[in-house]
């Protein structure tokens, strides 16, 4: 893994001074970003005494400075710059990272680092796909990925994802000043919950059916539907949505319930996924 950084000559030789008087052969400084890929991102550099890297850390030389950049963050960082600014006493580090904050595009393909529990599309039925198996993406959203293994698709969670080391979507909304609970960032949220097998969220399919909001309690009770009542992903999407719902400042409880009256139909689509869909 490769990292495209820049260290300004004057940079450099601030780090190297404060990495010295820390009076520790061989420290190191290391690189990160904290909530990576959503806008609350902030690029860190912190001591690294030797030994205390990560494994996976990218190590790059700038003549006699050692930066280890965390594995995690390596997509946030390229093309981030350090520099100084000020003089004498006044003078501070400055970073620039312009990826921080934009979410990072998983590979097409990648090889598991560790055995991951997964559910088979369309059934349901958790399985475990083996460390060192080679998968492709069909599908990225709302931070779980579809992946495609020996002609199976599977989906591996938003948590199982993390683990991989990629950075899942995020709910991040402004908390209300007056504690309470915006209806609409309810909506945003389950926008993030996506169909395991085609690329749109359950809003855009019509299968919320009902939201409702208790002030008092900060509760949030959804009654959503599937698109055939034999969806072996049912119970799964309805946790996605409540996994959301439970992201929205002020929710402290959230509770879905899957109803079948009415029927789903083609008729509940918007527009966008009927255009996704090639109904247009």
């Amino acid at each position: 893994m490769n990292i495209n950084a820049e260290v300004k000559p004057e940079a450099r030789d601030y780090l190297v001074t404060l990495l010295a008087k820390q009076e520790v052969p061989g420290m190191a400084a290391r690189v990160y970003v904290d909530k990576a890929g959503t806008q609350h991102a902030e690029t860190c550099l912190a001591f690294c005494p030797p030994g205390e890297e990560s494994p996976g850390d990218v190590r790059k030389e700038f003549d006699e400075l050692v930066l280890y950049f965390d594995e995690v963050s390596v997509p946030y960082l390229q093309d981030m710059q350090i520099g100084v600014q000020g003089e004498g006493k006044l003078q501070c580090l400055t970073i620039k990272a312009p990826n921080a904050k934009q979410p990072a595009k998983p590979p097409k393909t990648f090889v598991l680092s560790q055995n991951c529990e997964a559910l088979r599309v369309p059934y349901g039925n958790t399985v475990t796909l083996p460390e060192g198996a080679s998968v492709s993406i069909t599908q990225a959203l709302g931070g779980s990925f579809t992946v495609n293994y020996e002609g199976n698709l599977y989906r591996l969670s938003p948590e199982v994802t993390r683990q991989l080391g990629f950075q899942s979507d995020a709910v991040m909304f402004e908390p209300p000043e007056d504690g309470q609970v915006r209806e609409q960032q309810c909506w945003d949220a389950m926008r993030l919950v996506y169909d395991p097998e085609i690329p749109v969220n359950v809003v855009a399919l019509g299968l919320i059916y009902k939201l409702d909001i208790d002030q008092d309690s900060h509760s949030v009770r959804v009654e959503m539907t599937l698109t055939s009542p034999g969806c072996g992903m049912g119970d799964i999407i309805a946790g996605d949505v409540k996994g959301k719902l439970l992201q929205v400042p002020h929710v402290e409880d959230a509770k879905v319930d899957i109803v079948f009256d009415p029927p789903w139909s083609y008729d509940n689509l918007e527009e966008e996924a009927r255009l996704e869909l090639g109904l247009i």
